[in-house]
């Protein structure tokens, strides 16, 4: 059943994926439908905005899969050879953008099709839109990890979406390394400490802007950003720790970005 609710939830038919668990799962998919349809309610009546609507149906969706009972026998993986290209969304930091070219053209060379919002994203589109349609319709994800990228709040976000594409479907989700840095606790402590500092100094700004009767909806969304990502950074950093992120720098670019490729093929 697994495989049935993952399938569903990654066409979007998170109540038709509620409803199959109801025959296996009765308890668990009543509480819930209960969220998905208060999560729905609270949208339309404007309660809440369209990004904590989709970050809750995403927990639900999350929930369901874990409890879902296991397949009896394991998904297919994606085809290699003669159908299709296997498809791979790049996560990066805009700042790391040299690295992850240089990862999108290896991978390119090794017959993966690529995806990357300097490539592909359409003039005009949100962001999260451009990365929740790429880890919905990809069969990878490579996340470029370093200090700089897990600063950041978008691709703090990219990587809670990733995650997420994991969760709800069968992707597969590979991070790679550019320091080591990401992975100590000091950098933990220093990242959540710049993060307070600037949801404080944010704060500070947009009640200056309200106080004068500005609009701050813009800037909310900037806040409600960083909030996330200061709340899951921690979550973050623990899902990349729990499996092996391979060290691209160097001379170990080509070695261990060979090994994603073999790891991108299997199973």
């Amino acid at each position: 059943m697994k495989k049935q609710i993952r399938a569903l939830i990654a066409e979007g038919k998170t109540k038709e994926a509620l409803e199959c668990l109801m025959s296996q799962r009765p308890d668990e998919a009543t509480l819930l439908l209960a969220r998905y349809n208060r999560a729905n309610k609270q949208y339309n009546e404007g309660l809440i905005d369209f990004r904590e609507h989709g970050l809750e149906i995403a927990r639900i969706n999350n929930a369901a899969v874990e409890a879902a009972p296991e397949d009896s026998t394991p998904p297919n993986p994606p085809s290699s050879g003669g159908g299709r290209q296997i498809k791979v969304f790049i996560s990066y930091n805009h700042g790391d953008a040299a690295e992850a070219r240089r990862v999108r053209d290896f991978l390119r060379q090794q017959n993966f099709q690529t995806l990357m919002d300097e490539d592909d994203m359409p003039a005009g589109m949100g962001i999260m839109t451009f990365i929740q349609q790429s880890v919905r319709t990809c069969d990878a994800v490579v996340s470029i990890v370093s200090e700089r990228s897990l600063k950041s709040g978008w691709v703090g976000q990219e990587s809670l979406a990733a995650l997420y594409a994991i969760w709800l479907a069968d992707k597969k989700f590979i991070p790679v390394r550019l320091d080591s840095a990401t992975f100590d606790i000091d950098f933990q402590i220093a990242a959540q400490e710049e993060l307070q500092r600037r949801l404080q100094e944010l704060d500070g700004k947009i009640e200056r802007l309200r106080q004068l009767g500005g609009d701050t909806r813009a800037f909310d969304d900037d806040r409600d950003r960083l909030f996330e990502l200061k709340n899951n950074l921690g979550k973050i950093i623990q899902q990349l720790k729990s499996g092996l992120a391979l060290d691209i720098s160097g001379d170990k670019f080509e070695p261990n970005m060979r090994r994603v490729a073999e790891s991108i093929r299997q199973n």
